[in-house]
């Protein structure tokens, strides 16, 4: 009798994948639901065999069907989002999906996707952190007070792997939120970017829904209020300092000791350094809050438009000098 040669079978079967474009999951799968296996090393010889036979009867597929397995294969090793992807399809090819490239645009996609390294470890957490945060929808202040009160640490480039790895876990073990809770985090967001106060907000509730708190509205009033704030394109200026500014304009009001303290700006030059500060807040996603700390502790004053021109200009240097926060984070 003829020795077994698992190897020459296992061999077979890999040409065989190949020729099909399977996936080890598209394997996987299958032995699973006909063998109740999920290895092929698990498989005995008479099951090799079959499943050898099976495959070698299986028509070849046409080529594109081929280039988006292999594409997917690909995607799923660098840890490529289905966002990230769509992105580079559109940004490349003009088309946002793999269905809509030819065969040339498929197997260009492939050989590009083939010529990447493998991302470290650190850029696997961020894209797999950044998918989390989406299904929880968690904001990037959300994430910074996460990070500061857990890690002592405000920002994602200052963890170690092994507190990546604990953050990545922690999203991971959270339920998703409720409809509700992901209405608040997004009018969270677009209060910020408008540069609404607290009293602005319980001001509309009353007058709107005729309730003082957001926690009073039904789901349906959030979703209304959200409508609305979304409506409205980002202001060009900041009324609240603005007014804080104009009440400063009759220098003759006050002692020639504050007016050392209030440099006689033009108008049109504070305006222009004003506008510049309100667009490097909105680059780093800073509230109206946050602006005034940062003036309180740096300055000890709590509006831009008390500022000497001197720590006007050193302000908005600061804000220049800080860098973009990264995507999703």
């Amino acid at each position: 009798m003829e020795p077994v040669n698992f190897s020459e079978v296992i061999a077979q079967i890999d040409v065989e994948m190949q020729r099909l474009g399977w996936t080890m999951e598209q394997r996987r799968e299958h032995l699973k639901k006909n063998y109740g296996k999920r290895s092929h090393t698990l498989l005995v010889y008479t099951e090799l065999l079959d499943f050898l036979q099976y495959l070698v009867s299986q028509p070849t597929p046409p080529l594109h069907e081929i280039l988006i397995a292999k594409i997917n294969v690909e995607t799923e090793r660098l840890g490529w989002t289905i966002e990230q992807r769509g992105e580079h399809l559109k940004k490349t090819y003009e088309k946002r999906s793999l269905t809509l490239l030819t065969e040339v645009e498929l197997l260009d996609f492939f050989q590009y996707l083939v010529s990447q390294p493998l991302p470290t470890l650190d850029e696997v957490l961020i894209a797999k952190i950044n998918v989390e945060m989406q299904r929880l929808g968690w904001t990037t202040e959300q994430r910074r007070k996460h990070l500061t009160k857990n890690y002592g640490k405000p920002s994602h480039t200052l963890l170690t792997e092994v507190e990546f790895l604990d953050f990545f876990q922690y999203l991971v073990s959270q339920s998703a939120p409720t409809l509700d809770e992901v209405l608040i985090a997004k009018i969270n967001v677009e209060i910020g970017r408008l540069w609404w106060t607290k009293n602005e907000e319980e001001q509309y509730f009353i007058t709107t829904y005729n309730k003082p708190d957001r926690t009073l509205l039904t789901q349906e009033e959030l979703l209304d209020f959200l409508r609305y704030l979304e409506s409205h394109p980002i202001p060009e200026d900041n009324s609240e300092l603005y007014a804080e500014y104009d009440e400063f304009q009759d220098f003759s009001r006050y002692s020639e000791e504050s007016d050392k303290i209030i440099t006689r700006m033009s108008s049109e030059d504070l305006s222009k350094v004003l506008a510049k500060t309100d667009v490097e807040m909105q680059r780093l996603g800073l509230t109206t809050e946050q602006g005034r700390e940062h003036l309180i502790k740096t300055y000890g004053k709590r509006s831009r438009s008390l500022l000497t021109e001197e720590e006007l200009h050193g302000f908005l240097t600061y804000l220049q000098s800080q860098p973009n926060p990264i995507a999703g984070f």
